[in-house]
């Protein structure tokens, strides 16, 4: 059996655009990595595992405060569950699965952080 040949997108660079879109507040303070020189509240994320049609994205909810944080993660959540159909550059997002919420803060710094789970279905657009 020989499997149908597909193009890999980024499926990364479409989520961050889609959460910078669906979280105005933020300012498109969504990042790849934790950015010291941005303001609070951020949301940092990153792929855990999976293929494009099954992709885990982990994000990394940061604010000054357990409520700020917890706030942010809810509407993280809502707009994950909302999630129909985006197209950023030549990735299609066809929907997101929240897997889970939970209380993380940082171990060494103990600022406030929510870790929010969603599985995304991406495909290319052409």
């Amino acid at each position: 059996m020989v499997a149908e040949p597909r193009t890999w997108v980024d499926v990364e660079d479409a989520v961050r655009a889609w959460a910078r879109e669906a979280l105005p507040d933020l300012e498109g303070r969504v990042f790849f990595g934790a950015n010291n020189d941005a303001a609070m509240p951020q949301v940092v994320l990153s792929r855990i595992t999976g293929p494009d049609d099954r992709c885990l994205i982990q994000f990394d909810v940061w604010a000054d405060t357990k409520a700020a944080a917890a706030q942010l993660a809810a509407a993280l959540a809502t707009a994950l569950d909302a999630l129909g159909r985006y197209t950023h550059d030549a990735t299609l997002l066809h929907g997101a699965r929240v897997e889970g919420v939970r209380w993380l803060p940082d171990e060494e710094s103990d600022t406030p952080r929510y870790v929010v789970e969603a599985t995304f279905t991406a495909s290319a657009t052409g």
